[in-house]
């Protein structure tokens, strides 16, 4: 009972994996990067200025239009926005922190204090500052997100419809220029 309760609900969210994983297509004034080896591009960053059938007029450089035939494509990807790193820079800031705070704590013993104290009275403190300083310069570094276009026939998609009478399992295919 437990695996076809499980099986039915497999099939049921289907559709929904199917509804996230949908590509994306480039669009008017999108940056893109590109790759066409007709027209001698390798990773170009351009804008769409407009999409016809078979090809892209794309802006290259503030001044150079250029009109790319969507066959000689070979990479294509999509900016989809942009991203910052503050939990990896607080990580390693909190890293470099405690490691300097033991190290100094072992090294500078201070009168009645025992080696093992101060190290974690260096690494607790260097610790909370490496990870307020780390997760600062983290936040301020910015990266691109690039999202790949599907170049060719897309994927299959299934779907399941259920009702009173049954179920229907269906697939469609999707074929992209």
């Amino acid at each position: 009972m437990r695996s076809a309760f499980l099986t039915i609900v497999a099939f049921m969210l289907m559709p929904l994996g199917a509804a996230s994983s949908q590509a994306v297509q480039p669009r008017n004034g999108d940056r893109i990067r590109i790759t066409s080896a007709r027209n001698a591009l390798e990773n170009r960053i351009a804008h769409v200025l407009s999409i016809r059938g078979d090809s892209l007029l794309l802006l290259v450089a503030p001044a150079e239009t250029l009109a790319v035939a969507r066959a000689g494509v070979t990479r294509l990807e999509v900016n989809t926005g942009r991203r910052n790193y503050p939990l990896q820079g607080a990580a390693i800031g909190a890293l470099i922190g405690v490691t300097a705070g033991v190290v100094m704590g072992y090294a500078g013993q201070v009168g009645r204090f025992s080696a093992g104290g101060m190290a974690i009275v260096y690494g607790v403190g260097l610790g909370v500052s490496g990870l307020a300083i780390g997760s600062a310069v983290g936040a301020r570094k910015l990266s691109d997100r690039w999202t790949s276009v599907p170049l060719g026939i897309g994927k299959a998609i299934p779907s399941l419809q259920a009702g009173r009478g049954g179920a229907r399992l269906s697939v469609a295919f999707s074929f992209q220029p």
